[in-house]
């Protein structure tokens, strides 16, 4: 017998389907698990967390949805800068909340540009502020050679800091080498460097990092550095599509980069991410995953003797030996989407962490293009 049901029942119903289509949820996934839209081909290719938003973050974003009519999204902004103040022991007015880590980048660059200084940055890392700072704002961008390790060079950066540079950047953890620096060396460059310039580090993989070693630049912000952290909720809180990111520095570094923030968040997302990084336990299982998956692959690279390095991240760069455009069309074959190219490393595959038994599937796939 059919099932009469009310005007109201029927639009929370239809209402929970459209949320729940938005945001991925699916039906009979454990709480930890979360869902995976796209089965084949696996992508490893964009540093994606394939398990997330935790269930606690969907159902957040499922209420938000009640609110989505509202410009609530103004006190959900001051609820997460709070959060994020309180989890990182600074105050409120040293956060600034953005539209991705992607918009602090872009808009540091902005704030760099429009005072006419120079941008000095690693010749191998994440290309977002680079980019944006030559193409849009002109900007003179001074690139630096890596080391022999493929590591970034502090020593040959710091001399290379002039009367033109506002602006340092340095990705800690690196993209796409997923290398950190030594913490001590780091701390002593960042001290010095940003009493002539601002320092930008982007932690964009900072809870990745198992290192016991690794220290975040956080701290100096209490020092009073001119330093710059950015930090993003698309990875480990697995938020890439809903766009939460956040800065922590001075307060006067901050209220200049707010000055030119216009991006727009929505209150879904805020939601979500007020939610996930108070769930510690999911945070915990994206991380646990994450290194599973790893080992995977650095047990079976260590068998073949392949050459790659120690990642800290939910990634690996990888010496495959074989051009980056040959080699992504050849792993396709095998239902697996790897990492585009990063000259001049070109024989080498930033390869992203899926599930383990996708990473499975990524070393029988690569076993036979070794042949």
């Amino acid at each position: 017998m059919k099932k009469n049901i009310s005007r109201r029942e029927w639009i929370n119903k239809s209402a929970t389907v459209i949320g729940g289509s938005f945001l991925g949820s699916m039906i009979g996934f454990s709480p930890l698990k979360g869902a995976s839209l796209l089965k084949e081909p696996v992508r490893m290719m964009y540093n994606e967390n394939p398990y997330g938003p935790s269930d606690i973050a969907k159902r957040a974003m499922r209420r938000a949805f009640s609110e989505s009519n509202l410009y609530t999204m103004r006190a959900a902004l001051s609820e997460f800068k709070n959060l994020i103040a309180e989890l990182n022991n600074v105050k409120p007015e040293n956060v600034a909340i953005g539209f991705g880590s992607r918009e602090i980048l872009n808009k540091a660059a902005i704030m760099n540009g429009i005072e006419g200084g120079e941008l000095i940055s690693p010749t191998l890392t994440f290309e977002a502020i680079n980019q944006f700072a030559s193409k849009t704002m002109k900007t003179n961008v001074v690139r630096v050679p890596m080391t022999k390790e493929i590591g970034i060079d502090l020593k040959t950066t710091g001399q290379m800091v002039n009367s033109k540079t506002n602006m340092v950047y340095l990705c800690n953890p690196n993209n796409p080498t997923g290398v950190i620096m030594k913490p001590k060396e780091l701390e002593v460059f960042c001290k010095e460097t940003s009493k002539k310039s601002i320092v930008f580090v982007d932690e964009a993989y900072h809870e990745y990092v198992m290192d016991k070693q690794y220290r975040s630049m956080v701290s100096l912000v209490n020092e009073g550095c001119d330093v710059l952290i950015s930090r993003t909720a698309s990875k480990v809180h697995g938020l890439a599509g809903l766009r939460v990111g956040y800065a922590i520095s001075t307060p006067k570094i901050i209220k200049r980069l707010n000055s030119y923030m216009n991006g727009s968040l929505n209150v879904v997302g805020l939601r979500g991410a007020i939610a996930s990084y108070k769930d510690k336990r999911f945070q915990k299982f994206s991380i646990e995953k994450n290194n599973e998956g790893r080992t995977i692959v650095t047990d079976y690279l260590d068998k073949k003797g392949i050459e790659y390095l120690d990642s800290q991240t939910n990634f690996i760069f990888i010496k495959t030996g074989i051009d980056i455009k040959k080699f992504q069309p050849a792993m396709e074959k095998h239902k697996v989407l790897v990492g585009r190219p990063f000259p001049p490393y070109t024989d080498w595959c930033r390869l992203s962490i899926a599930k383990p038994e996708e990473m499975e599937s990524f070393n029988k796939g690569f076993n036979k293009e070794l042949g």
